[in-house]
């Protein structure tokens, strides 16, 4: 599922985020895949850091384990990383569902300044990192404990506008191809309007306009169409009875998916059947 957002909007806001903070902000997609940030690609310690392998991976799990945890509790969460810089991650709701998140990090409290130089260069040890590292940690920005606080309010409050300016959204075009892909995955169980939003994410608004659009017509539609299309290919490929294929597409009422079937294809599934034998025997 894509989250699409604005650049020039955006980044302008991330910006004036970083002229206010001087902290770096980032935009995150559902799935944790960063997709944005400001300033873009600076050479700081965590990514000098991040170019050994086992420091990378630790921080890719710290990363995953603050979203997970944000998403969960739906709410601003201020954080330590596994190198002991604070972070803060914000999410962006849209019909009460998580779709992306904003977030910054690589921030030090000023009292721990003297404590937290030493335990990084121990760090930096630890992984045999090159000197110039070293010098990194001397840019690290270091702010009270209410300044980490105002900032991380700050972002949060971001979250909220960035999502009512609609700067960030999901794909529509990008977003009905896996919804059409999870519904041929799960024909035979009940496909109903609240699963679907719940599994992708977005309103009913939403789901409705994009079959809509896309579709030409109603979620309900489309499903029993894709439920009749399957069914049509069982009867034509297997030996399965028309009871068999009826239940295994997600018709609970056998009787109503023959009313279906012939209102579909303008024939019953006996005739039908007899229509497969027909050509067979030419």
């Amino acid at each position: 599922m894509a989250l699409l957002f604005h650049d020039k909007d955006l980044i302008e806001l991330m910006e004036d985020f970083y002229i206010l903070t001087g902290i770096r902000i980032a935009l995150y997609d559902k799935d944790c895949n960063r997709l944005i940030s400001y300033p873009n690609n600076k050479e700081t310690f965590c990514l000098c850091m991040r170019k050994n392998a086992e420091f990378d991976k630790k921080c890719k799990i710290s990363d995953k384990n603050s979203l997970e945890k944000c998403r969960a509790q739906k709410k601003l969460y201020i954080y330590k990383c596994h190198s002991g810089l604070t972070e803060a991650v914000a999410p962006i709701i849209e019909n009460d569902n998580v779709i992306g998140y904003m977030m910054f990090g690589q921030v030090l409290g000023n009292k721990d300044k003297n404590e937290s130089q030493i335990k990084l260069e121990e760090l930096c040890r630890e992984y045999h990192m090159s000197e110039n590292v070293y010098e990194k940690i001397k840019k690290i920005k270091y702010r009270s404990d209410r300044q980490i606080r105002a900032a991380a309010n700050i972002l949060d409050a971001l979250t909220e506008y960035i999502h009512l300016k609609g700067m960030v959204q999901l794909s529509g075009k990008r977003l009905i191809e896996p919804i059409e892909s999870y519904i041929d995955e799960h024909i035979s169980e009940s496909l109903s309007v609240e699963r679907l939003c719940r599994e992708f994410s977005i309103s009913r608004t939403k789901l409705y306009k994009l079959m809509s659009e896309y579709q030409n017509g109603g979620i309900a539609s489309f499903i029993r169409r894709r439920r009749l299309e399957v069914s049509r290919q069982l009867i034509k490929n297997t030996d399965m009875s028309v009871a068999e294929v009826a239940d295994a597409v997600g018709f609970s009422d056998y009787n109503y998916f023959l009313r279906c079937f012939k209102k579909e294809y303008g024939m019953s599934t006996k005739k039908y059947l007899k229509s497969l034998k027909n050509a067979q025997q030419v």
